[in-house]
């Protein structure tokens, strides 16, 4: 196979954007299509190789996976053994035992499947996650798990008739990403069958690459230059809303596809990716790919969140020089067959992996051995875990459906006239809340749903669940029970609002996806809108008057402060790397202002009613303990469990004052 340094330059277009995008610079916002551009690469140069090789009936299956392992796994071996010694140094037990079941899955190359389980790519500490990147790694291994042998099932069809079938095969995936895009997004985003149609562009290219060769003339540059053009385009204009992959997925992939047939060394784009220094990154490219997330990643958990553009270029330079080296010492000496036998390299593949994979389980079996950090540390982390106890049983979420009828009661069954209503915030405040009204001799009935507005009309963005039947079966519930007096609605109004997560301006930004909240049968497009917020502030009230007009008493709680840092593991890591402050861990009360303005001002619309108290966290937690700021701390004790859901003593101070409210109405007796 003729070398082309133009594919080479190729790679490098397609691994920084995605360096950079993961680095949190805005131009790259779609930089994470460099995957779908190294897939298109990957179909193409593979099936080159085996489609000659079955053309001249000397192909080895034993051989191509041999290519594999001496392509893929010593770099990665590479990465991850580097990874180990910061992972158990700075990583508290449950980071650490979630690090280790994803060395596990890495192995197994399975780790697609392990991030789709646990998170969306753009998820919040998904950013945190050393390995997350693998997953595209594993998706091209579970392709040519099975391509190979595809191919040789049609070695004595004709090429028209192979070409015929890969067409089949793209466009049968395509229009399961596309269908997926909408109903599975995050499966959609990390498994193989909405992915095989990229990888399988490639190989028609390969296939077909007989009949597609042109001279250097105009229309190479035409076409060439539009492949350029439409890379490019998905670059700089996608983001993580952009429905993907799916249809959208056409311009880096289609682009890609232009480029490898039609950028020869002639054209404009063809010079551009032949360039010294550009090819240079392109050989460097997939152990850049390796490098740099996980040092983001390690960056992000020792810095406590607060790395800043300097830093982050600093270690996309750095990522770049780790590639060379690792290319130079560990690639290259690798593929050369002279210095490491076909046996060497699987015998030593499969002692390696087994070795990762065990001690990896044997982590995650001590539960990310606590042993090893100090025990005042431990002990703060430990917060983290300070969750309702009966959150598995009485909380729905996706795939854990409780119907209203079989919701739990807390404390006193025989007088449970009171319900919370919300989502994980509501869930969180359940337990400690239902203890007060217990001494008062009531009991608690709660109704509550993950990530789930309790707000009839309202759906997530890149969410499908059952969120707009509960929000519907609760309500009819609640409306039909005479005996529930008392409806208490808490949720995270602002997340469904602004869909943004929190920056608190002083380091403290929450990872991870967007959250918006969108009404149902409004169009994508609209989510910058202020018609959106409008219309999802009508919702709001129009759900919370319905109970009030039905006569229903209404207790409305206000946005509870976000922190920006999980704030357990934050104060852990700071006696950890002894950054020891003066004062307690608070936040800017104007930054939390300013973030819940539009939230407030939506719900304060409601008209004064007098089944209708309102309780505002922010006179519990801001301006109190210090003038200005909104306390995460209390003494030497965390007041939430993250970066946004109040713990056990937290919540015992919310509760508190909807007690009060409730004495103050007399609906406490």
């Amino acid at each position: 196979m003729k070398y082309r340094p133009e594919i080479d330059g190729l790679r490098a277009i397609a691994v920084l954007p995605v360096i950079f995008s993961h680095a949190g610079f805005s131009v790259f916002s779609g930089g994470y299509v460099g995957v779908d551009v190294f897939f298109v690469i990957s179909g193409y140069l593979i099936t080159l190789i085996i489609y000659g090789e079955l053309q001249e009936e000397r192909f080895s299956i034993i051989r191509f996976y041999e290519r594999r392992i001496r392509r893929i796994l010593p770099a990665l071996f590479f990465v991850m053994l580097a990874c180990i010694p910061f992972a158990w140094q700075w990583m508290m037990p449950d980071e650490f035992k979630d690090f280790s079941r994803s060395i596990v899955k890495v192995n197994a190359f399975i780790s697609n499947i392990y991030f789709w389980k646990e998170s969306n790519y753009f998820a919040p500490d998904a950013q945190l996650a050393p390995m997350l990147h693998t997953w595209s790694l594993a998706v091209e291994e579970q392709f040519y798990v099975l391509f190979p042998l595809i191919l040789m099932v049609f070695k004595r069809c004709s090429t028209k008739v192979l070409l015929i079938f890969l067409s089949i095969l793209v466009l049968a995936s395509l229009g399961l990403s596309e269908w997926m895009s909408k109903s599975f997004p995050v499966a959609n985003y990390y498994l193989l069958p909405s992915r095989a149609w990229e990888l399988a562009v490639g190989s028609i290219l390969a296939v077909s690459s007989n009949y597609w060769k042109v001279s250097n003339g105009w229309f190479a540059q035409i076409v060439s230059l539009l492949g350029f053009f439409l890379v490019m385009f998905a670059i700089f204009t996608f983001d993580e809303l952009t429905p993907f992959p799916g249809l959208w997925a056409l311009f880096p992939v289609v682009g890609a596809a232009l480029i490898i047939a039609f950028a020869k060394p002639q054209t404009v784009v063809g010079k551009i990716l032949s360039w010294k220094p550009i090819v240079g990154i392109g050989l460097i490219s997939y152990s850049a790919y390796l490098w740099h997330h996980p040092l983001f990643a390690f960056a992000r958990i020792r810095l406590q969140g607060d790395v800043s553009s300097e830093v982050y270029f600093g270690l996309s330079l750095v990522s770049l020089i780790l590639a060379y080296f690792t290319w130079r010492f560990v690639e290259k000496p690798f593929r050369n067959k002279e210095k490491y036998t076909a046996k060497q390299v699987f015998v030593g593949a499969i002692i390696v992996s087994v070795s990762l994979i065990l001690v990896a389980k044997y982590w995650r079996s001590k539960d990310g051995f606590p042993e090893r950090l100090p025990i005042e540390v431990r002990e703060m982390a430990q917060w983290a875990n300070d969750e309702n106890p009966r959150k598995k049983s009485c909380h729905t979420k996706k795939g854990r459906y409780i119907k209203p009828e079989k919701s739990c009661v807390y404390g006193n069954k025989v007088s449970s006239e009171f319900a919370l209503i919300g989502d994980s915030h509501a869930m969180g405040l359940a337990h400690v809340l239902s203890q007060n009204l217990d001494k008062e001799g009531f009991g608690l009935r709660e109704l509550s749903y993950t990530a789930c507005a309790p707000i009839i009309g309202l759906r997530r963005v890149r969410k499908v669940d059952d969120c707009p039947k509960y929000n519907k079966d609760v309500q009819e519930y609640l409306l039909s029970h005479k005996e529930i007096k008392t409806i208490i609605i808490f949720a995270r109004w602002v997340i469904y609002l602004e869909g943004k997560r929190f920056n608190n301006k002083e380091g403290g930004v929450e990872s991870g996806e967007s959250n918006y909240g969108i009404p149902i049968g409004m169009d994508i497009e609209q989510l910058d809108s202020s018609e959106r917020i409008d219309e999802i502030g009508r919702l709001y009230r129009a759900t919370i008057q319905n109970y009030l007009n039905e006569g229903k008493r209404v207790v409305l709680i206000y946005p509870v402060p976000e922190v920006g840092w999980h704030v357990p593991y934050y104060l852990a890591k700071e006696i950890l790397f002894k950054k020891l402050r003066n004062e307690v861990l608070s936040t800017n009360y104007k930054v939390f202002k300013d973030r819940t303005k539009n939230v407030r001002e939506q719900l304060d619309k409601i008209k004064d009613h007098q089944n209708l108290v309102r309780v505002k966290p922010e006179k519990v937690f801001c301006n109190t303990v210090i003038e200005g700021r909104c306390i995460a701390q209390r003494g030497d004790t965390p007041l939430y469990l993250d970066d946004d859901h109040l713990n056990s003593i937290g919540g015992a101070m919310l509760s508190k004052k909807i007690i009060a409210k409730l004495k103050n109405k007399r609906w406490l007796k």
